[in-house]
């Protein structure tokens, strides 16, 4: 085990997000607590890894990154965070014969009502699965689908890609980071939550794509570079954008966090720039993409103050730390 201590500057990423992400929803604590023990009841981990889950504070994002949710939909969408969580943990000490069986029960439970399994993971996600088709609308559990697909390949190949011990090049890596972070099935939460559903066109479209995109970046690359120094402790470093930077720029810790400062930047100057030049679909379809485009804001702010206040990355000790800090690079093992 190593025992040198690296130190290195975070870039001041608030200082780069104009969004607004004062007010977590008012049902944080009720729903949080709720959805926490709807996990517990299936037995699905032990005690350590309900120590990490508690760790995540998974609640507190969803209070941050969708302050409008209904009471209905807030619950449910916990306990979908709380399901990624969970494939998450369990994924991350699989090979990947076994993260791949694991993704495919996630996907087939979810998408297929006839699919049979009896494991606890099939009887956690077929509950919440049978809670949400009461109230999911048609065209928002198609795209969630479409992303949980997506998702759960890009799990499978991950874990294949750490048993094998290798490592994508950053031009592979950012379309693998786009789906394997869940950020997308999470944005699916978005029509979910607002009650809207937009066409398949608005998808479809370069200038909502660029916007989307550039938010989805903003949120896996804002992961990565603050929870490095947890996840290389843990011996977790392949999937992770600062290992690729390192790896590919043959750069230090601190030019990598550098490095996603200015990328933060770059993207957040094309978001607000491509929002501001979105097309017209009609005046109902107009204010759904309004709607949902101010939502995605809501996700890049709330994901960035979550991961400051939670304990997930900094620990109790380091809560209300300030934006521009010193991180202590944690030796392996920790």
């Amino acid at each position: 085990m190593s025992s040198a201590v690296i130190q290195y500057t975070l870039p001041d990423l608030f200082s780069l997000c104009p969004f607004d992400y004062s007010k977590p929803s008012p049902y944080l604590q009720e729903c949080s607590l709720e959805s926490k023990v709807w996990v517990a009841s299936f037995n699905v981990f032990n005690d350590k890894q309900n120590a990490t889950l508690e760790k995540s504070q998974s609640g507190l994002l969803c209070a941050l990154a969708y302050p409008y949710a209904e009471r209905e939909g807030f619950r449910t969408t916990c306990d979908f965070v709380n399901l990624l969580f969970v494939l998450d943990h369990l994924s991350d000490d699989m090979d990947g014969k076994d993260a791949h069986g694991a993704c495919e029960i996630f996907y087939r439970v979810m998408a297929d009502p006839d699919f049979k399994h009896e494991s606890i993971l099939a009887k956690i996600i077929l509950d919440f699965r049978q809670a949400i088709l009461r109230s999911a609308k048609p065209q928002f559990f198609k795209h969630l689908l479409s992303n949980i697909r997506k998702y759960t390949k890009a799990v499978a190949e991950e874990a294949e890609l750490r048993e094998a011990g290798e490592v994508h090049d950053l031009i592979n890596f950012v379309p693998l980071r786009r789906e394997n972070s869940a950020v997308r099935c999470c944005f699916a939460f978005i029509e979910y939550n607002l009650g809207i559903e937009l066409p398949d066109a608005i998808f479809d479209d370069p200038i909502f794509q660029s916007v989307y995109f550039a938010a989805v970046d903003m949120v896996c690359w804002t992961n990565d570079l603050l929870s490095y120094n947890v996840e290389q402790a843990m011996g977790h470093t392949s999937n992770n954008i600062v290992t690729i930077l390192m790896q590919e720029k043959n750069a230090s810790i601190q030019e990598a966090a550098d490095c996603i400062g200015v990328v933060f930047e770059q993207l957040m100057t094309r978001f607000l720039k491509d929002k501001s030049r979105l097309p017209s679909w009609g005046a109902d379809i107009d204010r759904d993409v309004a709607l949902y485009v101010e939502a995605l804001t809501r996700w890049v702010g709330g994901n960035l103050v979550w991961s400051f206040q939670c304990s997930r990355y900094f620990g109790t000790c380091q809560q209300c730390r300030p934006p521009h800090s010193v991180g202590d690079s944690v030796p392996q093992g920790y």
